[in-house]
């Protein structure tokens, strides 16, 4: 990995927002700041200021139905997709460009915060769900009509090869639901000034957790995301341990929510990567937009090549802002619901602390070519601890300096800085064969903490004492607060137990691991494969999912997606193992409904087994990064849901060009195979 970031990261400066109530573009504003200045008396400059997106705000209930319990238990929304203006700021020339790009409103002529539409921010609302709720969404799409043309039919590599880029749908990524009918069903497709009403009833043992929506109309799906089109959805917990049954994390980790109103150190943190160009420079997206242009995102080259986020020159945002800043309390600890909603390339997420905080401040402020990021932020690093991955808690803590964030993942972490002064948040956007590297230093400062030592925590300081100690300290405190009449002191005992021993989450985990009897029974069985492979077949580059490695010696046509053929027949309530590997480049395998757990990784050549992997083995995902020379054994359970449903590459131009297949779960036949359906009467 490279430990320089590109003197262009120095060209920042704290703008205003670029949003003026009735003003279609932002105008620049530039202002200083230290540490030791009240945001609040620069103009505008708490504008700048990294906020949580909006909650999305639930339907009224009909004036003719009173209130009644049921309120709580279903929740209706309206979500609108449409064109909107903007602006993006850009580190490259310190200024703002002028950006018009598809989006999620929340109301039909209204902004998400209210204002005009000219002031739409490229950042979806945050949908907060709780298991045992019935939630419905009613899509709007008001995009325009596409001419026919772009919606041709006539390519055997997909449904059509990717364009209609107005058409979409609607995936809960991540969500155990039904995939049939209006529920998280991505095989429908929902044309221009049509509307559609998705319901999904969220069963009461849902795991708590975060998880996020985005389109998923195939062809079309790296563009709408890459235009933004991406929002968190948080599952809330509050269910206490037992003796008998797990509970959820959130009962301990609400204790440590920001309470202070500003929204500025909030849990959701979601990494957009938006590849927009100005066509007044013929697509050159190297070169600084014109004053006057307007930055969109209409051509699928803007996504197709290997590496078009890397040399796109733009920068990953916080939801819906680059390069924003935070301000945060030391000694204090802190959750991040990082999603990583990246159509293309990876996230290496590492927080390191500035030594000389002012100098960086003054670098924020003023456009210093000259200056190279890495000198101000080569500090100590913060470590983050892992509680979660893909919304699923883990049975211990994972500790970890660099947070490998692949497109599709999500990552709860834990964390607190110890000193005041200023850290860097920062990524490096390539990973082992990821892309196409080209000469250019792609890693990119994502945003700026500001500490400070607040009374409060100063009280809590403890000298001396390590990360680990005082995240262990914070932990065990806030289980000790928690009522006995929901958590008995035997449970609570436990609970303390395991974090003392290994940083345990023992009582927290939502789904049973394979034990090691059960996994030598499913290698014994039959098992489905997933092999991603990139080929020149019939004069055309094919994007394939296919079987079992050894089979397919050379590339062949019957593994070309077909949205007509189901590839995987599945049997409801049994257990399974699946192997994945990838012929050529890293491919994130991401399965819907059903997640997985982690149960062998080799390297095939006798290698060392990539870095990334590290810690995963046991891990529950439903997305995992399939890299060359390494098979990957996962093993599922089919429970609850019947249908058919997708699995596909999450990077998501290799998806829209036919990196998929299709999956179908059926009903036992109750001789030990499925039943694979038919009118009964």
């Amino acid at each position: 990995m490279s430990n320089r970031l590109p003197r262009s990261c120095l060209s920042l400066c704290l703008a205003a927002m670029p949003f003026a109530c009735g003003a279609a573009f932002a105008a620049e504003t530039t202002v200083n700041m230290n540490l030791d200045l009240n945001l609040k008396s620069v103009p505008k400059l708490e504008l700048r200021l990294l906020q949580e997106p909006p909650k999305l705000k639930a339907r009224a209930r009909p004036a003719n139905r009173a209130a009644s319990k049921r309120d709580e238990y279903e929740k209706a929304y309206d979500l609108y997709i449409r064109y909107a203006n903007g602006s993006i700021y850009n580190p490259t020339t310190a200024k703002h460009d002028k950006v018009r790009l598809r989006s999620y409103q929340q109301t039909s002529g209204l902004a998400l915060d209210g204002r005009d539409e000219n002031a739409a921010t490229f950042m979806a609302p945050t949908v907060v769900m709780a298991p045992g709720q019935t939630v419905r969404f009613r899509l709007y799409n008001q995009l325009p009509v596409l001419p026919a043309e772009q919606c041709a039919t006539d390519d055997i590599n997909a449904p059509r090869p990717p364009g209609c880029f107005n058409d979409t749908n609607l995936h809960s990524h991540g969500l155990w639901v039904s995939p049939s009918g209006n529920s998280d069903n991505v095989l429908i497709s929902i044309k221009p000034e049509v509307d559609f009403e998705y319901e999904y009833n969220i069963p009461i043992d849902h795991p708590a957790g975060t998880f996020w929506y985005h389109p998923h109309q195939h062809g079309a799906t790296a563009m709408q995301v890459a235009s933004g089109m991406a929002g968190a959805l948080v599952v809330e917990g509050d269910r206490y341990p037992t003796d008998k049954a797990n509970g959820d994390l959130d009962v301990v980790l609400k204790q440590f929510q920001p309470d202070d109103g500003s929204g500025s150190a909030g849990e959701v943190m979601l990494l957009q990567q938006i590849p927009y160009d100005c066509p007044s420079n013929s697509l050159t997206p190297l070169k600084p937009c014109d004053k006057e242009a307007v930055g969109m995102l209409e051509d699928f080259k803007q996504v197709k090549d290997p590496d078009a986020w890397l040399m796109s020159g733009r920068y990953t945002s916080v939801n819906g802002k680059v390069q924003p800043v935070m301000k945060m309390d030391t000694q204090r600890l802190y959750r991040w619901r990082l999603i990583d909603t990246g159509f293309q390339a990876s996230v290496v997420l590492r927080i390191r602390r500035a030594n000389d905080p002012q100098k960086l401040l003054q670098a924020l402020s003023v456009a210093n070519q000259d200056k190279d990021v890495m000198e101000l932020c080569d500090g100590e690093d913060v470590t983050q601890f892992e509680v979660a991955s893909d919304g699923l808690t883990h049975d211990r803590i994972i500790p970890k300096t660099l947070n490998y964030l692949q497109p599709g993942y999500r990552s709860d972490i834990l964390f607190s800085l110890p000193k005041a002064g200023a850290y860097c948040v920062y990524a490096e956007t390539n990973l082992n064969n990821m892309t196409t590297m080209h000469d250019v230093n792609n890693t990119r400062l994502i945003s700026v903490i500001t500490a400070k030592t607040s009374a409060k925590a100063a009280a809590r300081a403890r000298a001396g004492e390590s990360p680990r100690d005082f995240l262990l300290a914070e932990l065990r405190n806030a289980v000790k607060r928690l009522p006995v009449a929901q958590l008995p002191d035997s449970v609570k005992g436990t609970i303390l137990g395991d974090l003392e021993n290994g940083l345990k989450l023992a009582k927290f985990v939502p789904h049973a691991g394979f034990s090691a009897e059960a996994k030598d029974a499913m290698r014994g069985k039959k098992k489905e494969y997933a092999t991603f492979n990139i080929a020149k077949l019939d004069g055309k580059t094919r994007f394939m999912v296919e079987g079992k490695p050894e089979d397919s010696p050379v590339p062949e046509l019957k593994y070309v997606y077909d949205p007509h053929r189901v590839d995987h027949t599945l049997v409801l309530g049994t257990e399974q193992i699946w192997e994945l590997a990838s012929k050529n480049g890293s491919h994130p395998f991401h399965i819907h409904v059903n997640p997985f757990q982690i149960i062998g990784i080799t390297r095939t050549d006798g290698g060392a087994v990539d870095a990334q992997y590290k810690d995963l083995l046991g891990t529950w995902k439903d997305t995992l990064l399939v890299i060359p020379n390494h098979k990957i054994e996962i093993a599922t359970r089919y429970q609850r849901y019947i249908g058919e449903y997708v699995l596909h590459c999450h990077i998501l131009e290799h998806e829209d060009q036919g990196m998929m297949q299709n999956v179908k779960v059926v009903l036992p036949d109750g001789k030990g195979g499925g039943d694979m359906g038919g009118h009964g009467h």
